[in-house]
């Protein structure tokens, strides 16, 4: 198939963060191939490291850490209602000049939830149920970073 290493690409459209294109007359690995090499090359911000001060919640230290490493994190510059190119705005950790974090290349974010303190504001009928929590508890101290939420239809109902 001598198609295969010689696919055809017709840009449909391209803008500064977003382009369409047609990919044909290929194999499924050439398509894969790019796929993979587009995520790699899109600037990303992730929970990397994870600091317990205390956890008295039945989920271990190593479980949560995983799942805070998979939240999507948002960084949308000031003046702007979309999300932005967090490139331009941090340098990776390796590259820095600071000893440890600093505000350059690294944002904190702080969960601290009291189940007693949060129990006392819940309806009596909810009271013995599990608290839930969710990347909403996560502050950032960073205003124009923040965990990507995502709405329940209760949320979205709200909004409208």
């Amino acid at each position: 198939m001598p198609q295969q290493r010689f696919p055809k690409i017709e840009i449909l459209s391209i803008q500064p963060h977003h382009i369409q294109f047609i990919l044909s007359e290929t194999d499924t690995s050439m398509a894969n191939a790019i796929r993979r090499i587009m995520i790699a090359e899109v600037p990303t911000l992730a929970i990397d490291l994870v600091e317990y001060a205390e956890n008295s919640s039945v989920l271990n230290d190593e479980y949560i850490a995983h799942r805070l490493g998979l939240l999507p994190i948002r960084y949308v510059p000031e003046g702007s209602m979309r999300g932005g190119d967090c490139h331009t705005a941090f340098l990776p950790h390796t590259e820095c000049v600071c000893y440890d974090r600093c505000p350059r290349c690294s944002v904190e974010f702080e969960l601290d939830v009291d189940f007693d303190k949060v129990n006392m504001t819940r309806p009596d009928q909810d009271r013995d149920l599990p608290l839930t929590v969710t990347s909403r508890d996560l502050i950032s101290n960073n205003i124009l970073v923040a965990p990507a939420h995502f709405l329940n239809e209760e949320e979205q109902d709200e909004a409208h």
